[in-house]
């Protein structure tokens, strides 16, 4: 059994191949990437076809998809739907007028 320094043993036997002990220089090579880069050619990307809805506002994308839903639709329906847009817009405007007759009789008296 063998109790002497380590250190004596370990430094001749790390030292006697200097190049043993030394960092690597060479981490990274560009060699050839352009080659086999260009081998299939360089293509652009494609270009989508929609939009993503990835990321934007939920509520928005939700009504968006009904409005388009709701555009999709005959003569006949477009016809009685504007009927009925011009009758409750008479409506509504009825209802105003009221409304600013009963604030102006409040404010007079």
């Amino acid at each position: 059994i063998y109790f002497g320094s380590s250190s004596s043993i370990g430094a001749s036997t790390c030292c006697s191949n200097p190049t043993a002990a030394m960092a690597k220089s060479k981490n990274h090579t560009g060699h050839n990437q352009i080659y086999k880069n260009h081998r299939n050619g360089i293509k652009k990307t494609r270009r989508p076809r929609k939009m993503s809805m990835q990321g934007m506002n939920c509520r928005f994308v939700r009504n968006q998809a009904f409005a388009k839903r709701g555009m999709k639709c005959t003569e006949e329906e477009k016809a009685e739907r504007l009927a009925a847009q011009k009758e409750a817009q008479k409506r509504i405007d009825e209802l105003r007028k009221i409304e600013a007759e009963e604030r102006l009789k409040e404010l007079g008296k």
